[in-house]
């Protein structure tokens, strides 16, 4: 029951991380906050006796929860440190901490290790990855041409200042969509 709700969660928040890190370089402070908040859920229901994990209510519930803090914790602090060395970007670290709270139940080793072998294969397929950016930005922008009421703003491939690096939420949710699909339950 809990990979269902984390399922219907998570996917179309993914596919938003996707686009619009892809487009604009961005992961929104709005939708990670989303997703803790309905993360936080969970616990919280438990203990009225509802939601997937209501069958933990006690000490098997705390024990997942504070399991699931220490790796989003961890995560958190190495991705400060990341950061503050400029080699990831906020939002990806914010990121990353929150789907390790999401997906510590089901496999946070497997989504750590998938999420580093997809931003190395995109490390490899980097010009690949550019076309891709231009092309989808190119797309983007003639849907917001013929519907111009949606006030679309430019992707920033298309921009003067066109980022240098990878949009690590590609990677962010690679491995979070393998570990959905594939959860090793802990």
């Amino acid at each position: 029951m809990y990979t269902t709700y984390a399922m219907l969660v998570l996917l179309p928040a993914l596919a938003w991380v996707i686009c619009s890190d892809l487009l604009y370089r961005r992961i929104h402070n709005t939708l990670v906050l989303i997703l803790l908040a309905l993360w936080l859920l969970l616990p919280l229901a438990a203990l009225f006796g509802l939601g997937p994990f209501a069958a933990l209510a006690g000490n098997g519930l705390l024990y997942q929860v504070l399991r699931a803090l220490c790796g989003a914790s961890i995560v958190l602090l190495v991705g400060f440190v990341l950061f503050s060395l400029g080699r990831v970007g906020a939002g990806d670290v914010k990121l990353m901490a929150v789907m390790c709270l999401w997906l510590s139940g089901l496999g946070l080793m497997s989504f750590l290790i998938v999420t580093a072998l997809a931003g190395g294969l995109l490390a490899l397929g980097l010009p690949l990855l550019t076309m891709l950016e231009g092309f989808c930005a190119q797309a983007w922008m003639k849907f917001g041409q013929r519907h111009p009421r949606l006030a679309i703003p430019t992707p920033m491939v298309l921009t003067e200042d066109c980022p240098q690096g990878i949009p690590y939420g590609l990677a962010i949710a690679a491995g979070a969509f393998y570990t959905l699909l594939f959860p090793i339950h802990s």
